[in-house]
């Protein structure tokens, strides 16, 4: 015979465990960004901001901030290495226009960088 409360203990186990599958661990925030550089956050399988605005050849910080693996793609062509939780990556965009970078691994993260002379 079951006990009554069976049910409702199977329901709260169950719902203890989503929870504790689910919690991510606190990556530490990136060390060694210059005040005011233009930085982009990989967080919850997306780029923060999706949209940036930099000039011709200044740098840009990438900062994964989360346990997923990431890698960038430059306008579908250059590749940056694969990217550990907290690592960061600087790139520079040599010339002016609009420029698309995405993920290998998470194809719906998508950034544009709207690059100025």
């Amino acid at each position: 015979m079951i006990p009554r409360a069976a049910p409702a203990l199977l329901a709260l186990l169950a719902l203890l465990l989503l929870a504790g599958g689910c919690a991510e661990s606190r990556v530490p925030d990136p060390v060694g960004v210059p005040a005011g550089a233009p930085f982009v956050a990989q967080d919850g399988l997306a780029f923060s901001p999706q949209t940036l605005r930099v000039r011709a050849g200044e740098r840009v910080w990438f900062w994964n901030g989360e346990t997923a693996v990431h890698n960038l793609v430059f306008d579908g062509v250059a590749r940056s290495p694969d990217m550990e939780a907290g690592d960061l990556f600087v790139w520079r965009f040599a010339e002016a226009g609009d420029h698309a970078v995405t993920c290998d691994y998470h194809p719906q993260m998508r950034l544009r960088v709207v690059v100025r002379p």
